[in-house]
């Protein structure tokens, strides 16, 4: 009995390894939208953090500040229509108006995994290029790469379409 639980702590200790050296690996997931409107009017829709959920699907509810190091509250979406969806509290981390907004989500501990989202609003001839990217870093990672590539670009894609709807009607 001695000899398979020192055999099961070898390996628990053997994935926990693993797992701590590829979650320090930083994974990237990134879409991108061309958006007709201003990059002051794409600002204007991205950074009025209270109204995302009348305008976001994949957000049910949101409220905070769009300054740095303001915490914001989001709910997301359920699978489900109108359904509630997981909670978290983002800081955000960087913020460069009109081009620039960056936050950062701890899931449990930041070892586990911390998430960034990230906003880009670059000037293009035709007016707005918005680059949304979300980032994973931590222990989970690793275990959770393939469903974050299989659901994220799915969400944000979403709302780059909403963003792309809601910044277009302004002008």
């Amino acid at each position: 009995m001695k000899i398979f639980m020192l055999i099961l702590l070898v390996l628990l200790l053997a994935a926990c390894s693993y797992l701590w050296v590829n979650g320090k690996e930083l994974h990237e997931v990134r879409t991108e939208i061309d958006i007709e409107a201003s990059p002051e009017e794409v600002w204007a829709v991205l950074s009025d953090i209270n109204s995302w959920h009348q305008w976001n699907p994949i957000i049910n509810n949101s409220s905070g500040d769009a300054s740095l190091g303001s915490t914001l509250a989001i709910t997301m979406a359920g699978a489900k229509e109108y359904q509630k969806g997981p909670e978290y509290n983002p800081v955000i981390t960087l913020l460069q108006k009109p081009n620039y907004f960056q936050w950062r989500a701890v899931m449990m501990t930041g070892f586990i995994m911390t998430n960034d989202k990230i906003v880009e609003v670059e000037a293009m001839p035709s007016g707005t290029r918005l680059v949304h990217k979300e980032t994973f870093k931590g222990m989970a990672v690793p275990m959770l790469r393939s469903t974050f590539d299989r659901n994220v670009p799915t969400m944000l894609n979403a709302m780059n379409e909403a963003l792309k709807k809601k910044a277009e009607e302004i002008e």
